[in-house]
């Protein structure tokens, strides 16, 4: 797949692109033209695709009409496309950040 390509190619947030890489698709480091591929071909929304990121669907439209991803949804799309993290990594995650009792464990609200 070309998106799992392109971060095992070395393209994430922690690297610059270089001249030659350089284009108006880039943006962080992420193409977004790949990640909209993908997602069409996932067949889902916006709203569907950019939430398991804890990204809102109006943001995510933003990101993908070229406004700068922030660095740790962009390790987070390197994480994914490389298979390193799941939707099910993602959604359990989700889970603990809303689970009051595991707020407490990891000291989120101090």
């Amino acid at each position: 797949m070309e998106l799992q390509n392109h971060w095992q190619a070395g393209v994430h947030a922690n690297v610059q692109p270089t001249a030659q890489s350089r284009n108006p698709d880039m943006s962080s480091g992420v193409d977004r033209v790949l990640i909209i591929a993908y997602r069409k071909k996932k067949k889902e929304s916006q709203r569907q695709f950019w939430a398991r990121f804890g990204v809102t669907q109006s943001r995510g439209s933003r990101f993908e009409s070229g406004a700068e991803i922030p660095a740790p949804v962009s390790i987070l799309l390197g994480l994914y496309f490389t298979k390193t993290v799941t939707d099910g990594d993602l959604g359990r995650a989700e889970k603990v950040l809303h689970n009051p009792e595991a707020r407490e464990l990891i000291n989120l609200d101090q």
